[in-house]
């Protein structure tokens, strides 16, 4: 494939970085989309807050292909509305016709599925955001402004990111101190190494969508369970049912805090196995970073 010119949103971030870095090694041009900071390096750096009302039209003018991984993490409803929702919105607006948008979503927005069930992009949504936290609810929006931009629109939903110094995180369980009570048994991990999701990312925006919207979750291939995980990390733990957290959620019927409500606990921690399956299919897309690799990235052993 020839070179294709990306705008990148969030380029600054910990995924963007890494997919600036992807998009130059495939040999294609990079307009870097930062809030603030300094320049990025091999790309052009463009400074914009994509909320605060500024005419974007030239940010996006030109490009083939808007990889858009700007959003908040963390932060109030207010926040979330402001910058991850504001600012898709204000994108889309924004994007000539024709140009692609490959949106950074998350495995959050959908629901649980079975205890012990594959979770794949025929998974339904979370029928109870109200009972999620403000990102999940933010996600679900975002997907939704995107879905009305009327461009071809790729979604792309990643596992839990990680690589180096990202390697917590919130589906092991209830950590006290040195100690994590371990939640839910075998199922898997949706790990999703960085670099495997900046490559997914790029794939999408050098291809066209089939019928101008395709929709793929991306997850490793070695998904451990939270025990081997936990051990890799040389983290004590203790296995807790979840089904016990289970019950007392469903006990409180939603007017528990994070975990204690269930649609949380479900998402999170239920025992679940996940595909990647798609993703090869739409995209031909293979993971780059084995987790022994990415755990020697991070100056940890094989687990």
């Amino acid at each position: 494939m020839g070179s294709l010119t990306f705008a990148v949103t969030g380029a600054a971030g910990y995924l963007g970085r890494a997919v600036v870095a992807c998009a130059l090694a495939r040999g294609h041009q990079v307009r870097a989309v930062v809030r603030s900071g300094g320049p990025v390096p091999g790309a052009t750096t463009i400074t914009a807050d994509l909320a605060s009302g500024a005419d974007l039209g030239p940010v996006f003018a030109g490009v083939d292909a808007v990889i858009h991984a700007a959003a908040r993490l963390t932060g109030t409803e207010d926040q979330m509305r402001r910058d991850t929702l504001g600012g898709t919105a204000a994108l889309a607006t924004a994007l000539p016709r024709g140009t692609r948008l490959v949106l950074v979503s998350s495995l959050a927005v959908y629901g649980a599925p079975a205890p012990g069930a594959m979770l794949t992009e025929d998974t339904p949504l979370e029928p109870a955001p109200d009972q999620r936290d403000a990102y999940t609810r933010a996600k679900l929006g975002q997907e939704a402004v995107a879905r009305g931009a009327r461009v071809p629109l790729w979604i792309v939903r990643p596992g839990i990111v990680w690589g180096p110094g990202r390697l917590d995180n919130a589906h092991l369980g209830i950590r006290l101190g040195p100690l994590t009570l371990r939640i839910g048994g075998q199922g898997e991990l949706p790990l999703a190494h960085v670099d495997n999701v900046a490559l997914a990312l790029v794939l999408a925006a050098e291809s066209a969508p089939p019928d101008r919207l395709g929709i793929v979750n991306v997850v490793d291939d070695d998904r451990p369970t939270r025990a081997r995980w936990l051990a890799a990390l040389g983290r004590r733990s203790l296995p807790l049912p979840w089904r016990l957290l289970d019950v007392l959620a469903g006990l409180l019927r939603g007017r528990g805090p994070g975990l204690l409500r269930r649609p949380t606990l479900r998402a999170r921690l239920m025992p679940t196995r996940y595909s990647n399956a798609q993703a090869r299919a739409l995209l031909g897309w293979e993971p780059v970073i084995t987790l022994a690799d990415g755990l020697r990235q991070a100056g940890i052993g094989a687990p």
